[in-house]
């Protein structure tokens, strides 16, 4: 019986048949590898021959080994070893001969960087150089501890004789930042990642008994919305992965929070509010439609918008509400879902984090943000769709309410902010944008393991 792409996967018991589908599938897109410290390498082929060889040897990592040493981690809190991940432009896939079994997708096809309607003002004026060369291949290395996947990627670099097979064209460095509950943040301050649509039932199950239910929001997604089968190989299966280097202005950001703050009359504790009408969730997770202040909610993400129809709570231009309204769209909850993409991304830069209260000390204009990578079944359907249609629109939900102040491009109508929490609206309008920079991206295919061998 084959996988079933229309539900997700059963992984509390897993059969041959379960077992064999994870093994040929590459980790981190059933679950997020979970390590704190990732090396992207961006890659120009060199030598046809001696790249298709070393990515035919390169150890990647699959699910099945991740989900073994998810089980370790869980019984003896036994760190897991080292991820090693491979991705493919649509050019790197062209040079190594197989243009004509990706044809079918044509966003993937044309590339990231001629895509104006997701990109900074509609070109790469915004990119980092390096990120301007075209890569044909990224390979993704992550593990626990900084010092240790250093010499992880130097080994690799010398072993395998990357030098010979690929120009390097860049590598990035990330790492993951924690607040004071151990949950991860991104560089504004706010916690990042934890609504994230699940594949596999041991995450609804832990969803569903462990943080705050699903009563709600089930979360619950098909296989189906995140892989593909693979044209590399006829019994695998992959995934489109796609990249942003987005660079966040902190000292900006939290400039505009304060001033906003100013303007809406909100004062102590409440001033909190109007970074929170930015974000949709206060700096400690706990989402605005739930409550007016922060603290007392755990990160849940067992919550929509039925009770907050008219935007009085949380507004419709808030970055969660924006990229996933949870059924309030006009397309209804299932469409809302089948829009999600599996988000993996991790932050990226230095900053100084009081070692006992976790508070960021120092406020960069540049130089952190988010690597944002996301797996999806369909970029148009899921990521292109996301910020043309929802992120970057100035009349979704409605008419009038603004692009996403954190990750929006190209709006100039001011957002109507909330005065007061909940009936009788009163609002004040602000145009909030322009704090998180496009630095570089691309559209990526994540192969099989044995698609990799195909090559």
């Amino acid at each position: 019986m084959a996988i079933d792409l229309t539900k997700p996967l059963d992984d509390t018991v897993i059969s041959t048949q379960e077992k064999h589908f994870m093994q040929n599938l590459q980790a981190n897109i059933l679950k997020g590898h979970g390590r704190e410290h990732v090396v992207l390498l961006f890659l120009a082929v060199k030598d046809v021959g001696k790249a298709r060889q070393f990515l035919h040897d390169y150890p990647a990592t699959d699910s099945h080994r991740q989900f073994l040493e998810t089980l370790d981690f869980q019984k003896a809190r036994t760190p897991g070893g080292v991820v090693r991940l491979v991705f493919l432009s649509k050019a790197g896939l062209d040079r190594f001969g197989h243009a004509g079994q990706f044809g079918g997708f044509a966003t993937f096809a044309g590339g990231m960087a001629v895509d104006a309607p997701v990109l900074d003002g509609g070109t790469t004026s915004s990119w980092q150089d390096e990120l301007k060369q075209p890569a044909d291949v990224m390979l993704l290395v992550a593990y626990h501890q900084k010092t240790d996947l250093a010499r992880i990627v130097g080994k690799m670099v010398a072993d395998f004789d990357v030098g010979a097979a690929f120009e390097v064209l860049f590598v990035q460095e990330g790492r993951a930042i924690k607040n004071s509950d151990q949950v991860g943040i991104e560089h504004f301050g706010y916690v990042d990642g934890r609504s994230q649509p699940l594949m596999t039932r041991s995450a609804i199950d832990d969803e569903k008994n462990n943080k705050g239910g699903i009563d709600k929001y089930d979360p619950s997604a098909p296989l189906g919305q995140f892989i593909v089968p693979d044209p590399l190989d006829a019994s695998g299966f992959g995934s489109f992965l796609v990249f942003r280097k987005l660079e966040e202005n902190v000292a900006g950001f939290k400039r505009a929070e304060a001033a906003l703050a100013v303007d809406l009359g909100l004062g102590g504790a409440s001033a909190e509010r109007a970074g929170a009408q930015v974000v949709g969730r206060f700096e400690d997770g706990t989402p605005l439609t739930l409550q007016p202040n922060e603290g007392g909610v755990p990160v849940v993400n067992n919550f929509d918008y039925g009770a907050d129809a008219d935007g009085s709570r949380c507004p419709f231009h808030a970055h969660i509400r924006k990229s996933n309204p949870r059924g309030s769209s006009p397309g209804g909850l299932a469409f809302d879902k089948s829009v999600q993409m599996a988000r993996r991304g991790i932050t990226y830069g230095c900053r100084l984090q009081d070692p006992d209260t976790k508070e960021m000390v120092d406020q960069p204009n540049d130089g952190v943000g988010l690597l944002f990578m996301s797996y999806q079944a369909s970029i148009d359907k899921q990521f292109r769709f996301m910020q043309t249609q929802w992120v970057n629109s100035e009349n979704f939900p409605h008419g009038g309410v603004g692009v996403d102040p954190v990750i929006g491009e190209g709006g100039t109508l001011a957002q109507n902010w909330n005065v007061n929490y909940g009936p009788p609206v009163v609002t004040k309008p602000k145009l909030f944008h322009g704090f998180v920079t496009l630095k570089g991206g691309e559209y990526f295919y994540t192969p099989s393991i044995k698609g990799l061998k195909n090559l």
